[in-house]
């Protein structure tokens, strides 16, 4: 037997489990889709109007349902059904598609090789990033597709690609002037040397290129020549272009006396007209290569039936990441060998133009990019955003369907959360103070699950975009055992107000009750920001240096640890005693003077590690606010009325408060971004909480009168006597 102190509650165990199991489903989630959504594409401004909606949502949805609990009883049976909405629903985003915005970089060709480069603007993140791959002695595959607008980048292709496949296609022939120097003999062949040739008014001295890789042109060719006597010799026999010590010869084996030849001095120019096979266009290729003539027309890219060029080129680059740097705020890295659809391996560079042309003009062209390196394609994701000048329209079909699940999971868990405490308080009865002790336990499981999936996010996850996967399948084991326990909860309420909206009604119309709304207001508010903000604000200051950005979730899991174990645990287990000591009035007070301090000092981080003392500031701003808030409602409300009014608080917090803190914090994250946002909160929080004081000062002898006059309980009590009394009164008496 336990000593009778320590004996086991067997009535509360059920909602000590909804809180564990709520709070680890939701903690795998809730607390990194604003950053789940930052890495779909959505701006702080999206992101803030999308919060500014949801709490509104839950504005309409607690009281409502609360209505229709207290007055048909149907408490258990609605929270349920909410928490199987908010099953659904968070599910759903899972399947929301990530439409993440095209990777596109230049492609520059030149003798050395070729490049990918990118621009981008001052982004400490993005130096870090650049370094960290340009250690890494690995290859990347990328799978590009390249504009070509210009046909004589097919020129380019064909020639020094060596892909004549593209683009020579419909050339059978090429038309020239050679002049002839000198004739031998060899195996009984005659070998015509050229000096230099003619083609399309332009002169070349024509060179060719034996050995791996290359193609001997041998190609037919009439020749009409000048000297009498090797024209009679030739006749009309065709001569084959050959190669001879890297320069152009033709190949003549006839039965004609060609010694003759040979004993003479023999110049002349000749008229060439070589038939071309369009099965091998590789000849033309080497050609136009071999003699730099690509200035001329005959080289010129030409396909099959005179159609159009393709206006796009794809292939698969295969990228040396040891070869990135950066240099004046741009990313470059070169392409080891791009592979075609064929399977055939090429070395893409670029040679310097021929003389006839006045500027010498690499390979340009604009590409779209993934690789299956997760870190490149960030790199030059990041750099391609910070070069945009305007946003597209962000209310795309991905946007209305994040939109659309999240404000069902936000009334689900709205519903759950409200009906939770409506419950809670019903089964402790006059002992409210033991609040916090049921409550903690949903600090437990959201402290360990928060940690527990960034870590696991991160390990789950190539470079610093995220695989939430982990994430939903956590929430929906979690759940679905929150289901279970749930069960178990018993939920008969002894009385029932015969009048619920007009005990609201009266309850809204007293200056205490007036002015703890206001302070719901303003706590709203700074919630707003935290929970939307500050993981956007922890990714910024990560990116100040390069140890923590591959490790971000990790961190916020911990953020979100230390906030839990830290803080709120520890300040809810002995939120009642400090309630009593304290009140509710200064501890208020207390709380938006926790928010101001901890907003400022968030205003100042320069290395992300150091929010991790802060947050144990969250034992007050949420420890010590949430029972304050909760059992402050539960103590006013007129009995029957318990889940209204728990919604009605929970509405004005989340509705008028955070919605309104999201949307504002949006605004300011968007225009002066993170660091400014929270301070300039942080000096509004410490203006309310001067206010607070100043209301309570100045009204409260009339607050005490009008809270004692009410009946319903003396929580406005001189605070010199530094105590408060919990006294409920039974409202039955009043309403018979």
């Amino acid at each position: 037997m336990l000593p009778s102190k320590m004996q086991v509650n067997k009535k509360l165990l059920p909602i000590k489990g909804h809180y564990f199991f709520f709070n680890a489903g939701t903690a795998p989630l809730v607390p990194y889709l604003t950053t789940y959504a930052r890495q779909l594409g959505f701006s702080s401004t999206t992101v803030g109007l999308i919060y500014t909606v949801l709490p509104i949502c839950g504005l309409i949805a607690k009281p409502l349902f609360g209505v229709i609990a207290d007055r048909f009883k149907l408490q258990k049976s609605i929270f349920i059904l909410f928490q199987f909405v908010t099953i659904i629903s968070f599910s759903a985003i899972y399947f929301v598609p990530h439409n993440r915005p095209k990777i596109n970089v230049e492609l520059n060709c030149g003798p050395a090789g070729t490049v990918l480069t990118s621009c981008y603007k001052d982004s400490p993140s993005l130096d870090c990033k650049i370094q960290a791959t340009g250690d890494l002695n690995v290859t990347s595959t990328c799978k590009m597709e390249c504009n070509m607008g210009n046909p004589r980048m097919w020129e380019t292709v064909c020639e020094y690609w060596h892909l004549p496949q593209y683009c020579y296609s419909n050339t059978d022939r090429i038309r020239y002037t050679s002049h002839v120097t000198n004739v031998t003999l060899k195996d009984d062949c005659a070998y015509f040397s050229a000096n230099s040739v003619i083609l399309d008014g332009l002169k070349f001295t024509p060179r060719c290129r034996i050995g791996q890789n290359y193609v001997d042109v041998n190609e037919p060719c009439s020749l009409n020549c000048t000297n009498e006597n090797l024209s009679s010799v030739i006749g009309r026999e065709k001569a084959n272009m050959t190669c001879v010590d890297r320069h152009l010869n033709y190949r003549l084996c006839t039965n004609s006396s060609l010694a003759d030849l040979t004993k003479q001095n023999i110049e002349s120019d000749c008229q060439a007209d070589c038939v071309l096979d369009k099965k091998t266009p590789w000849r033309l290729m080497e050609i136009c290569e071999g003699w730099h003539a690509d200035v001329t027309e005959t080289c010129y890219p030409k396909t099959s039936n005179d159609e159009p060029f393709p206006s796009k080129l794809s292939f698969t680059a295969t990228l040396k990441l040891s070869s990135m740097i950066s240099v004046e705020n741009c990313v470059y890295i070169k392409l080891k060998n791009i592979i075609m659809d064929n399977g055939t391996i090429h070395y893409p560079y670029c040679e310097m133009k021929t003389d006839y042309q006045n500027t010498s003009q690499l390979f340009e062209s604009n590409c779209e990019m993934n690789c299956d390196n997760t870190m490149v394609n960030e790199i030059f994701e990041e750099s391609q955003e910070s070069t945009e000048v305007e946003e597209s329209s962000q209310f795309t079909s991905q946007f209305w369907m994040f939109f659309m699940f999240m404000i069902i999971s936000w009334v689900g868990q709205a519903v759950v959360v409200t009906f939770a405490d409506a419950i809670c308080f019903n089964l402790l009865g006059t002992e409210v103070a033991q609040y916090g002790k049921q409550r903690l336990w949903g600090s437990v499981g959201w402290g360990i699950f928060s940690f527990l999936t960034g870590f696991l996010i991160d390990t789950f996850s190539d470079g610093a975009y995220k695989d939430y996967t982990v994430a939903f399948v956590l929430m929906f084991v979690f759940m679905m055992g929150d289901v279970i326990v749930s069960c178990f909860l018993k939920t008969d309420s002894t009385k029932m107000s015969l009048n619920i909206l007009g005990d609201v009604g009266t309850l809204l119309t007293s200056l205490p009750t007036f002015v703890f709304m206001m302070w719901t207001v303003a706590v709203g508010l700074c919630t707003g920001l935290l929970w939307n903000f500050l993981f956007w604000l922890l990714e910024d200051v990560s990116r100040l240096s390069c140890d923590s950005v591959m490790y971000i979730k990790t961190l916020q899991g911990l953020v979100s640890a230390i906030q839990t174990f830290f803080g709120e645990i520890p300040f809810l287990f002995v939120s009642g005693y400090i309630l009593k000591k304290v009140g509710h009035v200064k501890m208020m007070s207390l709380v938006l003077f926790a928010f101001g301090v901890r907003f400022i000092l968030y205003s100042f981080l320069t290395n992300a590690w150091w929010i991790l003392p802060i947050e144990m500031l969250q034992g007050i701003t949420f420890g010590m606010f949430y029972p304050t808030m909760t059992s402050y409602a539960s103590i006013v409300s007129p009995p029957g009325t318990e889940t209204t009014i728990q919604g009605l608080v929970g509405a004005v917090f989340e509705g008028v408060g955070a919605s309104l803190g999201s949307f504002i914090g949006g605004q300011l994250y968007h225009h002066y971004q993170g660091w400014i946002t929270f301070r300039i909160y942080g000096i509004g929080s410490l203006v309310c909480c001067a206010l607070h004081l100043t209301v309570q000062y100045v009204f409260k002898d009339k607050i005490q009168r009008v809270g004692l006059s009410q009946g319903y309980v003396s929580v406005f009590r001189n605070e010199q006597q530094n105590d408060m009394v919990f006294m409920l009164q039974d409202m039955g008496d009043r309403n018979s």
